[in-house]
This record gives structure tokens, sequence and C-alpha cells, in this order.
């Protein structure tokens, strides 16, 4: 099965202080890999490096069989370019233009980055913001939003380039309970479209439930690793346990 993202011995360390530590794992097309662990364990930080809005110290990278870093070395800009087009990423907070009217956040990437006419751009907008359920909304801002909105407008945008796989930072942490379920619907239906993506999450059955593989990272390394139902429900790490016991015994 083909290999989408590849990641050998990634380090990379802040100020001195290592976040990522000799991280290996591997997604292949159509799969859904879940990462989970304690804030601070290097989760989003590992999305960073992979989309390219954070440079690794060390290790290799490659997305869709093109190499993004090889042993810390990056490849020329135009391949990074070509590279950083293979995948969306959705974060915990947005990222919304606010300025923007909904339409327009989906639109002008599509225009930019795509070289798509506007009028082919809006009406794969237009599209889009109805599988969001938000076809009503194109003309308001995001200030008129609830976040349940606010996120699905920044998932249509991250599907309006293209991508081969999705990388979600956290996409539920920003919103109230009740609207967390609306997003994890909406992930849930692009998996079951078998839309290769990444998730770091805190919903540990959303996790489990929609997952191929499952990542546990702690202090900037992988502890645990495996099928979901069996790291979530037979951890064998001592650290992972201690990590899950609140959610298995909630």
């Amino acid at each position: 099965m083909e290999e989408i993202i590849k990641v050998e011995k990634l380090q990379k360390s802040f100020s001195g202080v290592p976040v990522l530590k000799d991280i290996n794992f591997s997604v292949h097309r159509g799969k859904v890999l879940s990462v989970i662990g304690p804030s601070g364990s290097g989760k989003s930080t590992l999305l960073r490096c992979v989309s390219q809005l954070e440079t690794v110290d060390g290790g290799s990278i490659t997305v869709c069989g093109k190499q993004l870093v090889k042993d810390g070395v990056y490849s020329p800009k135009p391949l990074l370019h070509e590279i950083s087009l293979k995948s969306g990423m959705v974060f915990q907070n947005f990222n919304l233009f606010s300025h923007y009217s909904v339409l327009k956040n989906v639109v002008d990437p599509q225009v930019c980055v795509l070289k798509k006419t506007r009028e082919e751009a809006v009406e794969n907008a237009m599209k889009l913001l109805e599988r969001m359920g938000l076809a009503n909304k194109a003309d308001n801002y995001p200030c008129q939003l609830s976040g349940g909105q606010k996120q699905r407008v920044s998932i249509a945008r991250a599907l309006a380039l293209k991508p081969e796989v999705l990388l979600f930072d956290e996409p539920t942490s920003a919103l109230d309970p009740e609207l967390t379920g609306e997003i994890l619907a909406v992930i849930k239906d692009l998996a079951s479209e078998k839309m290769t993506m990444v998730v770091v999450t805190h919903e540990m059955t959303f996790a489990r439930d929609i997952s191929d593989y499952l990542v546990f990272m702690d202090g900037g390394l992988i502890v645990e690793e495996g099928k979901p139902e069996k790291v979530i429900n037979s951890p064998e790490q001592e650290r992972t346990k201690a990590f899950l016991s609140r959610f298995l015994n909630s």
C-alpha cells in the first residue's frame, strides 16, 4: 500500500530543548492515523514539521513519494512548494481571515495557489460549503459564525486545494462540548470516503472509532503505537495506562 507520509528519525528542538526525539511512523493512502498524548508531548510540532510550518533539526520526511527533508537537509524550494500542495492543515483556532467573507476564505486560496479562475473557484467553494452545511453562510464573516461553523469553513478551505492528506491539529479543542460532535461527524464522513488523515486529538472515543492506527506520544517520543482498540483498551506501557486511566474510568 502506498505510503503518503513517511517520517524517519525526526528531531526538533526549541532553544536547545528537545521537543521531538527520533520520531518514526508512516501513513498509508486512505488510512487515518490519530496521535494522542498530554500537552507538550510534541504532537502539534510533529504536524507543523510535516506541513513545513516548522523546520526540523534532523531526520527525514517523505510526502507522496517526494523527499521533503532527508537527514536534516531540505529539498530545493520548487520541490518544497510542490510538496506543500499535497497536504492541507486544519488548525485548532481556525485561522480564518476575519475581514474575508466565508466564501472569500474558501475561494482566494484556490485562485492564488491553484491559479483557478474566480468562477471555477466560486463553483467549487459553494459545493464544499454545501457539503459542510454552510451554503447559506457564504456571505457571512467569521465573527458571525459559531466555533463549529468556523471549523467547518476551515475544513472546506483545506479541501478546496485538493490535498492528498489532511492534517488536523486538535480540531475540536477550541469548541464548546456541544459543538464538538458536528466536527467529529465531518471527519468521520471524510474517513468513510478514504481521505488520508493525521488527526491530533484528545477525543479518545473518537480516536478509537475512526483510526486505522494510533500513536501515543509523551516527552517527544512515541511511547506506544498500534491498532487503536488495542492501545486504548489494553495499553502495555505504564505511561500510556496512566494517561488513559482518566478516560477509561470516566
